[in-house]
């Protein structure tokens, strides 16, 4: 694979798609371009997410500016500037922060708050809602950009983790007491539930965290989740079902538990915790394709076994494959990282079109070997997302040649002072 050109083209789609405008960042990334000519949701993405700007007839950039997205963004430009030897792109990551902090008022920073020190959903909305996973990703990246001469973003990484460490804990003290339900209601954060892309993320943050915080516990609620997180979802004391397959997790849950599981393994050393990385990494190269893609089985994705969803499965299997691949030196962990990046690698969009060349759409389907499958509200092959598709996938191709990674400490030292 020649990384250097894979990303390069992925790069370039962020600068010349309309993603950005204007291009260097300074008023962030949009969430996703959507191609609404046949697309089956598109009433309900006109509906849903009215900020719009049209690129071409049925093509407009969703411009809701999340801070998980703009921190994946910034993440991509950040690792890429070294990779490629292009400092100029660094700029772009200094404009998106400058972005969030300055800029956006997605920030609560109100001391007496419930939610102070986390992210709300997106910039512009009328409503505020706090996410677990959207703010497990901004918590992650501040520390790790913390640690490459952006100081200023260690206290924005803190300050989420302890308030999300105080909910989660308080989730999960509650779970215990009351036989695991499914999903907490009239907590102050939306998405506290067992699963690996809610609270599965968040103790990637939190690992992350402790090794920023040691004065603060973080390590009691990352233990206690990974006890509970295992076996799948509960209901009323009782297992559900989620994945078409059969009891349990669907394989994009699986995906963010490889990842998660294996960061907090890297970091804290605990063998159970090691067992629940293993056994998601394991699940996920079984249930692998020859050509590299996994079946599509989540809800807000078109679903079947020929289907790669790249906004919820294939970008996060990769991802976690390529971390428990590192974290037990695993020579077939490794190689299904590396068949998912030849696969991504093969599919990388070459239309001429700006808003569509260098990107990778929501799925694609492998009967046909086009982009296709379907679309959803917010999944599809209609949707091409900045954040959750585009750049980790970027990302994974990078750290995969760089050796940089998403644990702790995984990012080396900048090449010069930023600030």
């Amino acid at each position: 694979m020649d990384t250097d050109r894979i990303v390069h083209r992925s790069i370039t789609w962020f600068l010349n798609s309309g993603i950005m405008r204007p291009a260097d960042g300074f008023w962030g990334v949009a969430e996703r371009i959507a191609l609404l000519a046949h697309n089956e949701a598109a009433a309900q993405i006109r509906r849903a997410f009215p900020s719009q700007t049209p690129l071409a007839s049925s093509v407009v950039v969703l411009e809701n500016r999340r801070p998980d997205c703009n921190m994946q963004t910034a993440l991509l430009f950040e690792l890429a500037t070294d990779v490629l030897g292009h400092a100029a792109i660094r700029g772009v990551a200094d404009h998106i922060l400058d972005y969030l902090l300055r800029r956006s008022c997605l920030r609560d920073e109100a001391p007496a708050s419930a939610t102070c020190g986390l992210w709300r959903w997106a910039n512009p909305k009328n409503r505020s809602s706090y996410w677990t996973d959207d703010n497990a990703w901004v918590t992650t990246i501040a520390l790790l950009l913390a640690g490459r001469g952006r100081p200023y973003l260690r206290e924005v990484g803190i300050a989420a983790a302890r308030s999300l460490n105080r909910h989660m804990s308080a989730f999960l003290a509650e779970i215990r007491a009351v036989g695991a339900p499914s999903r907490l209601h009239g907590a102050p954060m939306s998405g506290m539930r067992l699963n690996p892309h809610w609270l599965g993320l968040v103790t990637m943050a939190l690992a992350h965290a402790a090794a920023a915080d040691p004065e603060t516990d973080y390590a009691s609620t990352v233990v206690v989740y990974h006890d509970l997180v295992l076996p799948g979802p509960h209901k009323a004391g009782r297992r559900i079902r989620t994945s078409p397959s059969g009891l349990g997790w669907t394989l994009s849950e699986y995906a963010y538990l490889a990842l998660t599981a294996s960061v907090c393994a890297h970091q804290f050393g605990d063998e159970a915790i090691r067992t629940v990385a293993r056994e998601a990494a394991d699940m996920l190269i079984r249930r692998q394709s020859d050509q590299g893609h996994f079946p599509s089985e989540h809800d807000e994705a078109p679903r079947g076994e020929h289907v790669a969803d790249l906004i919820y499965t294939q970008n996060w299997a990769t991802l976690g494959l390529l971390h428990a691949g590192r974290l037990f030196d695993c020579a077939d962990y490794r190689a299904a990282c590396v068949r998912s990046l030849e696969f991504l690698d093969h599919i990388q969009d070459d239309s001429p079109e700006p808003w569509l060349r260098g990107c990778w759409r929501g799925a694609y389907d492998m009967r046909t070997r086009r982009w296709g499958g379907g679309d959803r509200f917010e999944g599809g092959a209609g949707s091409i997302y900045s954040g959750w598709t585009n750049a980790p996938i970027a990302l994974a191709f990078l750290m995969e040649s760089s050796g940089a990674s998403l644990f702790p400490g995984g990012f080396r030292p900048a090449r010069g002072a930023l600030r």
